[in-house]
Parts: structure tokens; C-alpha cells; sequence
């Protein structure tokens, strides 16, 4: 049934006292329930906003081959940058004008190999080299204009040589202090770790690299199945068992959102449809109210890791792709941005 609406009351004079002994119904109904919801009856949730779906997306070729599978919108797009590249170039302005979203990893070595030692970056003074390069880095990102995010050198705890996790935890902290200085605004700090890191216990573990609340606006992990790609022992492992240590990590910095920039599976060649069955169970997981500050979730394509058999892409199989399309169709990942 419709309720009138007021203007339209106003202008139905002869049937006005009718609609006001209706409305006196309606507001005798709207108590009723509130009792109804006081005394223990159960009350409508509000729905969970939606998660961003996405996937690696540093060329236009790539996120329109992406999206050209999946027959819709993939938003996220994963950008790969060294040190002393130019950040956003004619393929991200195209995404940028397309709805698209950049999440930008800023890898701490140059294009031709060296590496920038993070504590080099972390003592970079102004007018020193290391610290143009990050003003640098600040003017594209402001002239970019749309909101991006940005990871520092991501996987730290995978990549030794550049220094140790205080060192790593110090450069973070100085490029986003420059970057703040420098004036920009449209740039959030998401901390990039392997999903293993947050599982470690050594030297390498993952608490020991985090920068600070003050200096982090998200806590992301790329995280996979390997399976036995790398080691003939390998197990299987759910997204569930990947991701505990960094989702329990993330209960600690509840004001935090969490994100997956990167993560998939291997297909086990004695079960076809294993990893179809993976994806869909992930995409499962991540519905569920353990998993609400999970806010974006980008899968590892379109570049594969040649180790062996390493190869996480939705093109391994049909059914891969299949349960890949069913992830990019769900509402439950369709949003547009981020609050």
C-alpha cells in the first residue's frame, strides 16, 4: 500500500479527514512495532556497504581485457611504480575519467634496478636527491587530483637489502610526512604486507614494519595459495587460513580499514575445479560479519608468476574465470568508491 504524502492531502480537501483518521492508524501501527522491537522482536539490519572489487590494472589494455571478461565495471586498478617513475601517465588519466580507482605501489628502487635504502629515505633532508624525489612524487600525486592510494614499497619483509624493519617503518613515515608538507590531500597511506608476514614470527613478522596509526590509513596483504607450486609439500590453504593472521591484526587498529591488494590461487592439476571452488569460497568469507572491515579486495591477473606451476590468474581454466565473473558480478563488491 502507498501512504499519501502531505502535499498531496493538502490537495484533497473533501477526503482530508479520512487520510488524517489514516494517519492515525499508521502512527498506532509504527508504535506497535517499536513495542514489538523493545519487547525482543527482531528488528531489519542494515545492510553492509559494499566491498570494491578490482584486480591488477596498470595499463588501459589490461583493466578493459579484465573488464571485458567479467561484463562489467572492475574499479580497483593496481599500479606498479619504482622509485623514480612517473607516477600516472596516459593509461591512468583514462582510468581516473572512467570511474576507476588507482591503488599505487611506489617500489623503493629504481627503474634500472638500484636500490633506494630505506634508510637513506628516512635521513633524506631537503634539497637533497632522495628528498626531490618525493616532492616529485607529492606534485604528481596532487596534480592527479582524484583520490589515490599508496603503498610505500610494498611486501617489505619478502624484498631484503633495502634494510631492516625500523629502517623500512622510518621511511614511511618520512614520506608521508613530505607528502602532507608538499599539501597533499587526495592521497590515502595503505601499509602493503605479504599475508605470511602477519602469520611470522621472526625477525620479519609484520607488527615490526607498521609505521603508526597516525601515518597508515589502511592495512592491506597480498596473499595466495601456493599450493605446490614452490615446494612439492605444499598444502592447500583457504583465503580464510591466509588472511587470519592480518584479519586479527586489523582488531587491533579497529579504525582502520583492511584490504587485499593482491591475492589468488594455483590450480591442483589431480582436482579440476579446485580453484574455482577456492575463489568462491573466498568470495563467501568475505561476506560474512568477521570480514566487514575488509573494505577492498583486488585478485592477482593478467601477469603470471612463472615459478613452476605459479600461476594465479582467472586464466587458468574455465572454471577459474567462471567463479572470477561471479566475484565481479556480486553485489556485495560493486562499490564505486570508498566513504
Amino acid at each position: 500500500m502507498r501512504l499519501t504524502t502531505e502535499s498531496e492531502t493538502s490537495r484533497r480537501g473533501p477526503v482530508r479527514g479520512l487520510l488524517e483518521r489514516f494517519g492515525v492508524l499508521a502512527a498506532t501501527a509504527a508504535l506497535a512495532a517499536t513495542t514489538l522491537v523493545a519487547a525482543g522482536a527482531p528488528a531489519a539490519q542494515a545492510q553492509e556497504p559494499a566491498k570494491m572489487f578490482g584486480s591488477s590494472g596498470s595499463t588501459r589494455t589490461l583493466i578493459e581485457q579484465n573488464e571485458k571478461t567479467a561484463g562489467t565495471a572492475v574499479r580497483g586498478a593496481r599500479v606498479f611504480r619504482s622509485w623514480d617513475s612517473t607516477l600516472f601517465g596516459r593509461d591512468q588519466t583514462w582510468a581516473r575519467d572512467t570511474g576507476h580507482t588507482m591503488f599505487l605501489s611506489v617500489k623503493s628502487s629504481r627503474s634500472n634496478g638500484t636500490k633506494v635504502r630505506w634508510a637513506d629515505v628516512a635521513n633524506a633532508k631537503p634539497g637533497s636527491t632522495l628528498y626531490r624525489d618525493m616532492q616529485r612524487q607529492a606534485a604528481q600525486i596532487k596534480a592527479f587530483g582524484s583520490k589515490v592510494y599508496i603503498g610505500y614499497h610494498h611486501e617489505p619483509e619478502a624484498t631484503p637489502g633495502h634494510g631492516t624493519p625500523a629502517e623500512f617503518a622510518a621511511a614511511w613515515r618520512k614520506l608521508v610526512s613530505v607528502y602532507r608538507a608538499e599539501g597533499v590531500r587526495n592521497a590515502e597511506y595503505v601499509w602493503v604486507m605479504t599475508a605470511w608476514g602477519f602469520l611470522r614470527k621472526d625477525d620479519r613478522r609484520a607488527e615490526l614494519f607498521y609505521p603508526g596509526d597516525s601515518y597508515v590509513d589502511g592495512i592491506a596483504a597480498d596473499a595466495y595459495n601456493w599450493y605446490r607450486c614452490r615446494s612439492s609439500t605444499g598444502k592447500w590453504t583457504s583465503l580464510r587460513s591466509v588472511i587470519e593472521g592480518q584479519r586479527k591484526f586489523g582488531l587491533k587498529h579497529p579504525g582502520k580499514d583492511l584490504m587485499l591488494w593482491e591475492f589468488g590461487s594455483v590450480e591442483d592439476p589431480a582436482q579440476p575445479g579446485r580453484k574455482a571452488q577456492w575463489l568462491r569460497d573466498a568470495r563467501s568469507m568475505l561476506k560474512e560479519p568477521a570480514y566487514s572491515q575488509y573494505k577492498v579486495v583486488l585478485t592477482w591477473e593478467g601477469r603470471n608468476y612463472d615459478n613452476g606451476n605459479c600461476h594465479f590468474d582467472y586464466q587458468t581454466s574455465s572454471t577459474a574465470r567462471s567463479a572470477w565473473v561471479e566475484f565481479t558480478r556480486d553485489a556485495a563488491f560493486s562499490a564505486r568508491s570508498l566513504a
